[in-house]
């Protein structure tokens, strides 16, 4: 096109040369009032339209200019605007171009109506594409006939390219809010960028958990063996503009890539592929440490201009939340799945891996054995010398025991001081397992010394071993679990491999079962609360219902004793039933007797859930008892609804229609997506005592907690955080912005008269603790 024009700009008006005056033009002219003699630049009112930034000109009934300023020649890249006049819009644009202009002002003069304020997009002979916004309207000479028409054009460029990052940038953040991957995200912010900018590609690269390295984030303008050869390089005062700006913490830019020394080890990388200059930024998280690096590379020797810079440093911004949300949904992915404690595995898939191992196996040739291990009296340790001793007995008995075997081999925390390996193949043949217990218990025995203390703790196990034992995942852990309390039994300090006569012991089970059943008929259960306090203003906001069994012959059950056992045998829906009743009863009767109201919890089991009537049972509770819908929370596990979300969502739309609170509890133990959680019509979201357990002490769990607080409200919700013990766990929650909290430092679960107490007289109830009612 510009070849084509520069032939056009070699002749001058009048010379004959293509884009010269004709006598049509003439005549054309003249029928407007055009004088034949008028030159641009010479004449007042052409100096002043060529001083007009917009385009202005005048067109014939068959589409050639008889009048343009100067804007329409410059965007053309012709010199004088003269040369424009005779021309049509074939003579000037591309043939598809050319047409829908052809096509608008065919309009115009056959309507004899003007076309206003449209927009369109050209692309100029430059490479450039622009937007206008036109106008074009009819010419009539004095009889009234449409002769030709005026038409303006404005550059709406910059109006254009804002509309569209914030389109971009609403469209990132949207990807950021419904899960979608980092990749996606990344991809989507460096495509937005390039969209605004001509003949520039972007790059992102993450640095690498050690610190040390980058890798590939998202560059899909780049050449693909460009970007392998940079992913995994190390970071240094001279490794290009991206290595260079992560290791400073600061911009690097570079104008000429073959002549700066920051590239002189890198250049061949990139030279090949027609790049000449880069710009990188680094991406700094909220703390202030470089999570990686933005970089603008173009094919010019020249540094970015104030509009790509101002660019650069929005990008930024938007790939550090994408960023931090990706780590924080990993963590929390990393913590369902594991141990906040030991690092490792927890015992949330362990039936379903243990199901995988054994279908794996050839079960004539092949083993797969389970050893069940217990700390023998650890709870001796937690009541002389504190939980925060016990966790780091714990922690190092687990470290000791993960040497010890191999990393191919399951390794579990299952709970408190209990701990489960699962093992394949030849090692799982008896006598290893013999030799591998022997080492385990050795080591476990091996004096610990911490606080100026001397700790010997011993362990007792107990193996079961596929096929052998059982072929099933859960047959080989209840029967790992008999043998190794068979060990216990023994004396301690021992492991014990499974036998049938194990069996003998289970029916235990069977005579607690029979004796809840008639519990739930003598009402031997009962409910304490605990406080749920408001961090803004220390008022009592809700409590959550605790079920206890007061059993006539062993005493005071906790849940842990009787809940699993309630659920394996279908009894869970009758208890669950009677302490929703209860839960509902009792809030009512704190009403009726002028209390202020408060919000009480509910625990809903999975099976209860899922119970065809449960809706109706919860109706019903609320009927029976007359509690406000608004004063009942019903707390679900995350588990339970992403399980089964087309039965879920529409249960819990029907809960809210009652006017019921739903929060989600333990979150994070039950990690799926966090696209998934956003579909549920949810109040509330319970951060999960692994959580809050160690905040006070690791800047890592505060990360992850102050992301969880963030999600929460991110997602419309209050968040109310359980198992706060500490003034330093409570504190750090208020700066996160954490709505409710509750655990043992705010009150311990009470009977429902203490409750009342402390609802009517908080002063009694919580002495030098901000906690009060009303």
């Amino acid at each position: 096109m510009r070849k084509h024009l520069a032939h056009r700009r070699a002749g001058k008006p009048g010379d004959g040369a293509p884009g010269a005056p004709d006598k049509t033009v003439d005549e054309a002219r003249s029928r407007f009032g055009i004088p034949q003699d008028w030159s641009g630049g010479k004449d007042l009112l052409l100096t002043v339209l060529d001083s007009v930034s917009d385009y202005l000109y005048l067109k014939d009934r068959d589409g050639r200019f008889l009048l343009a300023n100067a804007a329409v020649a410059k965007d053309l890249g012709l010199d004088d605007p003269s040369y424009l006049i005779g021309r049509s819009d074939r003579e000037l644009h591309a043939p598809d171009l050319a047409e829908k202009f052809s096509k608008d002002e065919k309009w115009v003069l056959e309507s004899g109506q003007p076309k206003l304020d449209y927009e369109d997009y050209v692309d100029l002979p430059d490479g450039s594409r622009r937007w206008f916004s036109s106008s074009k309207f009819p010419v009539r000479n004095s009889e009234g006939e449409v002769v030709g028409l005026f038409g303006v054009s404005r550059d709406i460029s910059e109006r254009k390219r804002a509309e569209a990052l914030r389109i971009g940038q609403a469209r990132v953040l949207e990807l950021l809010a419904t899960g979608a991957s980092l990749p996606d995200v990344l991809d989507s912010l460096v495509l937005l960028i390039q969209d605004q900018l001509d003949d520039v590609f972007g790059s992102i690269l993450l640095l690498d958990d050690s610190g040390e390295h980058l890798l590939h984030g998202a560059a899909p303008s780049l050449p693909e063996a460009y970007c392998k050869a940079v992913s995994g390089v190390k970071i240094g005062p001279r490794v290009g503009s991206c290595g260079t700006a992560a290791w400073r913490g600061e911009k690097v830019i570079v104008a000429d890539i073959e002549t700066d020394p920051l590239w002189e080890e890198y250049r061949g990388l990139i030279l090949p592929f027609g790049y000449k200059s880069c710009w990188s930024a680094p991406v700094f998280a909220r703390d202030g440490s470089v999570l990686g690096t933005f970089a603008l590379y173009s094919k010019s020797v020249r540094k970015p201009t104030q509009f790509e810079q101002r660019l650069t440093e929005e990008t930024t911004r938007l790939a550090a939340i994408a960023i931090e949300r990706a780590k924080a949904d990993q963590q929390i992915s990393f913590l369902a799945h594991h141990d906040t404690l030991t690092g490792l595995r927890n015992r949330h898939d362990l039936k379903r891996e243990l199901d995988r191992l054994i279908h794996e196996v050839e079960p004539l040739s092949q083993k797969v054995a389970v050893v069940f291990f217990d700390l023998d009296q650890f709870k001796s340790v937690n009541d002389s010398f504190g939980h925060s001793i016990g966790d780091e007995v714990l922690r190092i008995v687990a470290e000791r025991i993960r040497l010890l075997v191999r990393e191919e081999d399951l390794m579990v925390r299952f709970g408190g001081d209990e701990f489960i390996i699962v093992i394949k193949d030849k090692r799982a043949d008896r006598l290893k397992l013999v030799q591998l217990m022997s080492d385990i218990r050795r080591k476990v025995a091996e004096p610990i010394l911490l606080a100026n203390k001397t700790f010997h703790v011993t362990c007792s196990m107990g193996v079961a071993r596929y096929p052998d034992d059982g072929v099933d995942g859960e047959t080989l852990l209840l029967h790992a679990d008999s043998a190794m309390y068979r060990a216990k039994e023994s004396g301690r300090d021992r492991f014990q491999f499974y036998t049938p006569c194990m069996r003998e012991a289970e029916p235990q089970r069977l005579t607690l079962l029979e004796d809840m059943r008639v519990g739930l008929e003598r009402g031997e259960f009962r409910l304490d609360y605990q406080p749920q306090i408001d961090l803004e203003t220390g008022r009592i906001t809700g409590v959550e219902a605790l079920v206890r069994w007061d059993h006539p012959e062993l005493g005071t059950l906790m849940p842990g004793a009787f809940i699993p056992l309630a659920e394996d045998s279908g009894l869970i829906t009758n208890l669950g039933q009677w302490v929703m009743w209860e839960a509902c009863r009792q809030n009512k009767e704190w009403a009726e007797a002028g209390l202020p109201p408060v919000r009480v919890g509910v625990n809903v089991s999975a099976r209860q859930f899922r119970e065809e009537n449960f809706i109706d049972q919860v109706r019903e509770a609320l009927k029976m008892t007359g509690l406000n819908p608004a004063n009942l929370e019903l707390e679900i596990t995350e588990s339970l609804i992403i399980q089964n979300k087309s039965h879920a969502v529409p249960v819990m739309q029907e809960l809210r229609s009652l006017g019921v609170k739903l929060a989600i509890d333990d979150f994070g133990t039950g990690y799926s997506s966090l696209s998934a959680l956003g579909s549920f019509p949810l109040t509330k979201l319970k951060i999960d005592r692994t959580f809050i357990s160690m905040m006070d002490t690791q800047t890592q769990q505060r990360f992850i907690a102050r992301a969880i607080v963030s999600l929460g409200h991110d997602m419309g919700l209050s968040v109310i955080a359980e198992g706060v013990e500490t003034a330093e766990q409570l504190e750090l929650l208020k700066s996160f912005g954490c709505d409710e909290a509750q655990g043992y430092h705010l009150g311990r679960p009470m009977p429902a008269e203490s409750i009342a107490q402390m609802l009517m007289c908080p002063a009694a109830v919580a002495p030098g603790k901000a906690v009060h009612a009303g």
